[in-house]
């Protein structure tokens, strides 16, 4: 019952906060929302394939739908580098009109329950509506990692997933773009893995493990890379010996492997029969000269902002300073495992920023020469997040440190500290849309004004956020007693078994704890 109620209060706290950036934005406030806008309502009719040729002169896209005029505004485009929403004006007129769309040969998994608020309301409302599927598709996924961090004992764990939901994460998870749900299935696969690798196998551990496997094999196109390096990340940290009784595990084979056969069929029939992403070349846009060095000297700052809040189409950026307190809010968590937290994890969380890197880098170098730059780090956030997520369940160090992370004021601390910075990036992001991009900080004028008035999303972000630190300081309360005695790296063994918020085994509901896995 208590797993439960923090499920429930999680789950409010992350939608509240992506919903906040659904309320606040104007069409397109997002990076590609209108392609994917015009892919989801596409998906939803049932028209899976793109109905002709089609452009608008920016050279994103060459193949469209014909959808309702009133899905986005004609002039859409004009919010970019600098406009305000203002400029924008919608129209109620239903005449179907052919729309470009780069996702118009995109995986249709995403896309289907969220454009079908877009057929009851092909319109901005629509949008909105459209936003709120995706925001609550993203804040399940991310509500049940906490509860897996709870179940594994791990406090610090319950504030990694709120470290790497940051800004960016939670615009991305309020707006029609697959990459926040992308992002919360690598949040949750980091979570879950990681509890049945020590032990804590129970149905809905494998089946919450196979969801996220199957959503990132089907929701973008890396996601089948990203998928196999967090596996790989997961199943170094725990060892050669926890990793052979998961697979001597038979309801771990048949769950997790009808999962991921499914999600893989899924992908590969589709990628057969769509011909693939549109990723032709944009020659107006290409970069030739210094590609090293503008890697080195511009690309790089990019990366590390994003991560954070970068938002729009890149032009919409937040203080550095609030980048980097939220960078030293990771290191809480990643150098003392860098410190304690033993080789294996050591190699890990290096390997999975160098990966990281490296890709991001190896997709700028290959498409900039034939449509400009290309890479953005939320792409590869599915995989990186597990710096952190796996930091927070290091094992090693002196007790001194380990018996920290049990300590309920530390992680609420974080947590806390994570929340001016996203009602600060919130703010900063309506003033931008509101009054334009150098306007002093006012989220409460301009001209234009979200449909709901700037309040509501302000509001909404405020209790979202009250929310996250709540189910912080709770999720280990039951009746108002902290629990202790469990070891917070949340390990299993048969004669120290972690304890949940409940008081009772971490296993206890589970058929089989990693000392029952061994003997299948």
């Amino acid at each position: 019952m208590h797993q439960r109620r923090v499920f429930l209060l999680a789950f409010a706290a992350f939608f509240l906060v992506s919903a906040a950036w659904a309320l606040a934005l104007p069409t397109d406030g997002t990076y590609d929302e209108k392609h994917h806008i015009i892919r989801a309502y596409a998906v939803a009719e049932g028209r899976l394939f793109p109905a002709g040729p089609a452009s608008d002169g920016t050279g994103f896209g060459s193949e469209g739908f014909d959808v309702p005029a009133s899905l986005v505004p004609r002039d859409v485009n004009c919010l970019r580098p600098r406009g305000v929403a203002s400029c924008q004006h919608p129209t109620a007129d239903r005449e179907l009109v052919r729309v470009p769309s780069a996702a118009a040969r995109y995986s249709p998994v995403y896309y289907l329950p969220v454009g079908l608020p877009l057929l009851i309301s092909p319109d901005h409302a629509g949008v909105v509506w459209a936003r709120g599927v995706s925001a609550l598709l993203s804040a399940l996924l991310l509500a049940a990692a906490v509860v897996t961090a709870v179940r594994l004992g791990s406090r610090l764990l319950v504030a990694g997933v709120v470290l790497v939901a940051t800004p960016m994460v939670m615009n991305l998870s309020g707006a029609v773009n697959p990459n926040g749900l992308e992002i919360a299935a690598g949040v949750l696969l980091f979570t879950t893995l990681t509890a049945i690798l020590r032990g804590v196998v129970t149905r809905r551990l494998l089946v919450l493990t196979g969801v996220a496997a199957a959503l990132l094999l089907t929701v973008r196109q890396l996601g089948p890379l990203l998928l196999a390096v967090d596996v790989a990340a997961c199943a170094v940290v725990a060892g050669r010996e926890r990793v052979g009784a998961l697979w001597r595990h038979r309801d771990a084979r048949r769950v997790l492997g009808a999962w991921v056969l499914a999600g893989a069929l899924v992908d590969g029939v589709w990628a057969a029969v769509s011909g693939g992403p549109d990723t032709g070349g944009v020659p107006g846009r290409a970069e030739h000269t210094d590609l090293v060095g503008r890697v080195i000297s511009e690309r790089l700052p990019f990366y590390a902002h994003q991560l954070v809040g970068q938002f729009g189409y890149g032009e919409a950026t937040i203080s550095t300073v609030a980048v980097a307190f939220w960078y030293l809010l990771w290191a809480v968590v990643i150098v003392p495992a860098l410190i304690w937290g033993g080789g294996r994890l050591r190699l890990v969380i290096a390997g999975l920023a160098g990966f990281s890197l490296a890709l991001l880098v190896a997709l700028d170098l290959h498409f900039a020469p034939l449509s400009g730059w290309f890479a953005h780090s939320r792409y590869i956030w599915p995989s990186a997040a597990g710096t952190v997520l796996l930091a927070a369940l290091a094992e090693g160090g002196p007790a001194r440190w380990l018996a920290a992370r049990r300590v309920r004021w530390l992680t609420v601390a974080v947590v806390a500290a994570t929340a001016p910075v996203q009602l600060y990036a919130l703010a900063r992001v309506m003033t931008r849309y509101q009054s334009g991009l150098d306007a002093a900080l006012d989220p409460f004028a301009g001209r234009w004004l979200p449909p709901g008035g700037p309040a509501l999303p302000l509001v909404a972000m405020a209790a979202g956020l009250a929310g996250l630190i709540a189910v912080t300081d709770s999720a280990f309360r039951a009746r108002g007693v902290v629990v202790a005695g469990a070891p917070d790296d949340g390990s299993v063994t048969p004669d120290n078994r972690s304890v949940t918020a409940d008081g009772q085994n971490a296993d206890s509901t589970a058929k089989a704890s990693t000392t029952d896995a061994a003997n299948h």
